[in-house]
């Protein structure tokens, strides 16, 4: 097989997996036992956002800097509070381990583009088995806006796919579509998230699952 010609870039919350609030839990389990901030999250609407984002935004909320170090304090505390809680009933949305099986015969390079810091994109994908399968990726880690944490991802990737490939972004909120749009990536929709009607209209293909696994890869591979 020769240099991918395809880059994919796979969100994760609401696009390959839901976690059933694991993170909202471990966060809000963080801010309450480290920071001593009660219901943290409670006014911060994070769907789609970076974890580096909404912790930022729950701290500023609170009166409190927003600094390296906070972020940093929050992440050690946070990993193994989310490790807990991902045994609440997380799961595979459907679909996503028969395409990434396809996906494993075809020039892409599989990478990730997810507002999760990256260790909690490796925890949540470790434990549901399949973080080995992606590549690299960006991730909340690499900035709080998403566009340039999608952006992030592509000097890690580009030098191990063909020169001209094409980068798709899948995903499952307007804040998918917008970061796509802001590094000139083609986007794949999927209503399997956090999106209210009509925020998916303006991805290229929209998709109600990805549990068709030759229609995806059509769409995601249009000359395969």
């Amino acid at each position: 097989m020769g240099a991918a010609g395809t880059i994919l870039l796979f969100d994760i919350d609401g696009t390959l997996a839901v976690t059933q609030g694991a993170g909202t839990r471990a966060m809000g389990r963080v801010f309450r036992e480290v920071f001593g901030i009660e219901d943290a999250l409670r006014q911060v609407d994070f769907a789609g956002r970076s974890d580096n984002w909404i912790v930022a935004t729950a701290l500023e909320q609170a009166g409190r800097e927003a600094t390296p170090a906070a972020i940093g304090e929050f992440q050690d505390a946070y990993i193994p509070a989310l490790r807990e809680e991902l045994e609440g009933g997380s799961r595979l949305l459907p679909g996503v381990v028969e395409l990434l099986d396809a996906l494993a015969e075809q020039p892409v390079l599989l990478g990730l583009g997810t507002g999760n810091f990256r260790r909690a994109a490796e925890a949540k994908l470790g434990y549901l088995g399949i973080w080995e399968r992606f590549v690299d990726g960006g991730f909340g880690d690499d900035a709080a806006n998403r566009t340039e944490l999608l952006a992030a991802a592509l000097p890690r990737l580009r030098p191990l796919a063909a020169p001209d490939a094409e980068v798709v972004v899948i995903g499952d909120t307007r804040h998918d579509i917008s970061a796509a749009r802001g590094i000139g990536a083609r986007v794949l929709a999927v209503q399997t998230g956090f999106a209210r009607p009509g925020d998916l209209v303006a991805a290229d293909q929209l998709v109600s699952d990805l549990a068709d696994t030759r229609a995806v890869v059509r769409l995601l591979l249009p000359e395969s």
